[in-house]
């Protein structure tokens, strides 16, 4: 079975097979020990820990009741089971717990502590990070069935602590577009980790996303651990994302500069290549932002953001306003602009964008009654 790793020598994220005694790194071509290699990896997710910080092996103390006074038809193998995927976590093997608490649950699926566990060791393994949601999402139905949330939340606080010092480390997630439907339903069912997730999400649309920004720079050059899968397309539908860390996350500076990040930095390229999903997704933010379930301190940053993204807010370098109207007049459909309209209407750029535009549509001419409206308009702002 194939096994993330890091070469002892290069310090890249490798998968070698673990029935082998040994293998070769894919990019120096070093000959190393899978042991060596996998040891490798774990020190590094070590070194993510503080040292005050250990790692509770007995899941158990995170409930004030067990089931000793229990005795139903499979209950004894799944508390092997468990006790099992106990030591494999003590021993950070995070694979292990997760089949050695699926097996506890295959003996016994009401087990609420083995459900927590298989929750806990199936996002700290990290690559499967596509499944992340769906393992929250069986434990959370689980907790229906309980009289104490205590048990989930503890675990799932812990796991969360593990995954921001990994990331704090250097490490990243390949593609945080998998694992937003996770931190979506944290944030929904689980409030006191709400902070922590956004904080979390935020990182990771940061590096995954606007890797050259000032903000993301560094951790992106440093990275030695990338986890999880990649999708063939890049993700180009970030509100969803932002609107979970604008919902969440309580630093107003933080907010304002991921949302800068992902929409701002790289404008003149995705309006120069008319990335109709982008330019879309941006105005699908501003609609959702004003639905009315938002302060307007966080609809001022997002309106303010995409305007810069869409009207190019600031002059670029060595052009002037006519040259930017006309640019972004080849740029947007008219329905985009009735779109965005809605949302810039009181800026004057805004609308003599929209009568450039307007003169392209069929039938549209210098007396029709619309174009008189825009132009009445700016000369109201003029």
């Amino acid at each position: 079975m194939l096994e993330y790793c890091v070469c002892p020598k290069c310090e890249r994220m490798i998968m070698l097979d673990g029935d082998f005694y040994s293998g070769f790194c894919c990019y120096c071509g070093t000959h190393i020990l899978y042991s060596e290699a996998r040891e490798e990896l774990l020190n590094g997710m070590r070194a993510a820990i503080p040292d005050e910080f250990e790692l509770v092996a007995e899941l158990s103390e995170l409930i004030d009741e067990d089931d000793v006074s229990e005795n139903v038809y499979g209950l004894d193998e799944c508390r092997e089971k468990r006790a099992l995927a106990q030591e494999f976590l003590g021993k950070w093997d995070f694979g292990g717990a997760f089949k050695a608490f699926s097996e506890a649950l295959d003996w016994y699926p009401n087990d609420f502590e083995s459900q927590c566990g298989l929750m806990v060791s199936g996002v700290l393994r990290l690559k499967d990070t596509e499944n992340w949601e769906r393992y929250l999402v069986e434990c959370v139905d689980k907790i229906r069935s309980q009289s104490d949330w205590n048990m989930a939340q503890e675990a799932l606080r812990y796991a969360l602590n593990i995954m921001k010092r990994f990331l704090s480390k250097g490490g990243r997630y390949v593609s945080p577009s998998y694992t937003v439907g996770f931190f979506e339903r944290v944030t929904q069912s689980f409030p006191v980790l709400k902070q922590t997730a956004a904080e979390i999400l935020a990182h990771c649309l940061n590096i995954e996303n606007a890797p050259f920004t000032d903000a993301a720079r560094l951790d992106h050059e440093t990275t030695k651990f990338a986890v999880g899968s990649c999708p063939v397309e890049p993700d180009k539908n970030l509100r969803r994302g932002m609107l979970v860390v604008i919902r969440c996350h309580c630093d107003a500076h933080v907010k304002e500069s991921l949302c800068r990040a992902l929409y701002v930095y790289d404008r003149a390229v995705w309006l120069k290549a008319k990335d109709a999903a982008r330019i879309n997704d941006a105005i699908e933010l501003c609609d959702t932002i004003t639905n009315g379930e938002f302060p307007p301190a966080d609809i001022k940053i997002v309106l303010m953001t995409i305007y810069d993204f869409l009207m190019m807010g600031g002059l670029e370098q060595n052009t002037t306003e006519r040259e930017k109207l006309m640019f972004l007049s080849t740029v947007y459909t008219f329905e985009q602009i009735r779109r965005m309209y809605r949302f810039f209407g009181g800026d004057l750029f805004c609308n003599k964008l929209y009568a450039e535009i307007y003169l392209k549509q069929r039938g549209a001419s210098l007396i029709s009654p619309e174009y008189k409206k825009i132009q009445a308009k700016i000369r109201q702002l003029s």
